[in-house]
């Protein structure tokens, strides 16, 4: 043992100090990526980061102001200057996990082997033996040997039964109470670099409110519910009092043109899309190999997850790798959420303990997850959305008809379903104006803003018997509360389903 820390001792020397370049792997990188297709005044983001710097005494929040600023800027002496925020906030932790991902910010803004072997010692002691070895080999000027497994989440079920003639959906719950843990992304939960909320990673201050209180009037912010899935994580934690604690600082690399996250043995399985590896708070390690500390979907957290013994885990699921990510968890014992579901369909029938647009209710120190049953008749007529627009975000729309298009052919019960096709946000009244035409007493929609919220809650206002399935809409305070307003009238996107 001492023979080994000798020779740390003596490679420490040997490499301390030796830096390549400032940021020397952003070149492969597009860190506006994110801004332009938000439509973001750049300008303005630039100012608001500015000021930023201005207000802050602390270390951590300066450094990651100035490297935003000198990524989205492409001004690499900004860049510097963060790197010696980092430098001089890395003295002051305490915490292995938080100066491990310093030292590893600082081996990728500098290029310096000296940092990822600080880093690797770190890891060591954490007995985190991928991140160990990844780092030591990085420290030794070599590319790391980096397992793979790339295969598209499974999604051939069947739950066909012969002579089948109901379906029911929303019978599918889970309890969450104050023993359990829960370990969410970073993204919208403790920071949100797109709307200038910038914090330590770990920070206890949870937000509720991001990028739309930028622009939406205070009417519509609701701060007493919440947005996303920070304002979810805000009221489960107030209620429970439960262990809390985030998923940051995720390894991802490339392989045949695709992005991938860990698991908890550091086999590459989890797809991540561009836009999160092109955050401006990336720490590039080379073109193919980086860390996210603004970790966002549940293809990032898997490897905390389970490391950290979380029970429950909340991230967003609007991607395959994400819903692969969602079906590993839970096989693993873990309860998952996926508020924000797009992609939660492929996976009907698997029997895993996921959860996607499911509202939960607090009662007797306890909360209860799902348990919304409606039942739906062979040849029932359902109107859902879809859309046909490239307006940004409108997308999340189709997710009812993803939901029924697959619910049909994983249970063999073939539904009327009459698709809307959503053109912009605000035309709900054209789904209500179908579902009245054509006599249907369910829908299959998402509430996400007030224009949704109040044609859907006329409509089931005018009859008891009208159901809406709740689709990306539990993130919302809209969706939120029509799912609460309507307790009795108001399902969710349940992927177990009951064949009759």
């Amino acid at each position: 043992m001492k023979t080994q820390l000798y020779l740390v001792i003596t490679l420490l020397l040997l490499l301390n100090g030796c830096v390549s370049s400032i940021d020397p792997n952003a070149k492969y990188y597009n860190f506006n990526l994110v801004l332009n297709a938000a439509g973001v005044n750049k300008e303005e983001f630039v100012s608001h980061i500015r000021q930023n710097i201005q207000n802050t005494n602390d270390l951590y929040i300066k450094a990651e102001n100035y490297l935003i600023l000198g990524r989205v800027t492409n001004d690499t002496t900004l860049v510097d200057v963060a790197s010696d925020y980092f430098a001089k906030q890395v003295e002051f932790v305490k915490d292995r996990e938080q100066k491990a991902l310093l030292y590893e910010t600082l081996a990728s803004l500098l290029g310096s082997k000296y940092y990822h072997l600080r880093a690797a010692i770190e890891w060591k002691l954490l007995d985190n033996k991928f991140r160990y070895q990844l780092n030591k080999q990085l420290a030794m000027g070599k590319m790391p040997k980096l397992k793979f497994e790339t295969s598209e989440v499974k999604q051939n079920y069947s739950l066909l039964k012969e002579n089948a003639k109901e379906l029911r959906i929303g019978n599918s719950d889970f309890i969450l109470t104050d023993k359990d843990k829960i370990v969410s992304q970073v993204d919208r939960v403790t920071r949100d670099w797109l709307s200038y909320q910038i914090q330590e990673p770990k920070s206890n201050i949870l937000l509720n409110i991001f990028s739309e209180g930028l622009t939406y009037p205070k009417s519509e912010l609701y701060p007493e519910i919440g947005w996303h899935e920070g304002g979810r994580v805000k009221e489960i934690v107030a209620k429970l009092k439960l262990e809390r604690d985030v998923a940051t600082g995720t390894i991802v690399a490339k392989k045949g043109g695709k992005w991938y996250a860990p698991n908890e043995d550091g086999v590459f399985m989890f797809e991540v899309p561009i836009d999160k590896v092109s955050y401006p708070t990336l720490r590039p390690f080379s073109e193919n190999l980086a860390m996210i500390v603004d970790t966002h979907g549940m293809n990032m957290v898997v490897s905390q997850a389970i490391k950290k013994n979380a029970t429950v885990v909340i991230a967003c699921c609007d991607h395959p790798g994400k819903i692969k990510a969602a079906k590993y968890l839970s096989d693993k014992g873990v309860k998952v959420i996926c508020n924000t579901d797009r992609f939660l369909p492929l996976i009907i029938g698997s029997g895993a303990n996921v959860l996607g647009s499911a509202p939960f209710e607090y009662e007797n120190d306890k909360i209860l997850f799902g348990d919304r049953p409606v039942t739906l008749h062979k040849g029932q007529m359902v109107v859902v959305t879809d859309y046909d627009s490239t307006k940004y975000a409108l997308w999340y729309y189709d997710t009812p008809k993803r939901y029924f298009d697959k619910l049909q052919e994983v249970t063999g019960v073939n539904l009327n379903v009459t698709v809307v096709k959503l053109n912009d946000f605000g035309e709900m009244n054209n789904v209500i104006k179908v579902a009245e035409k054509e006599g249907a007493k369910v829908i299959g929609v998402r509430v996400f803003n007030r224009d949704d919220y109040e044609n859907v809650k006329a409509w089931l206002e005018k009859n008891i018997n009208n159901k809406a399935i709740l689709f990306h809409s539990e993130a919302y305070p809209y969706g939120y509360m029509i799912a609460r307003e309507f307790a009795t009238q108001t399902s969710f996107d349940d992927i177990n389903p009951v064949v009759l």
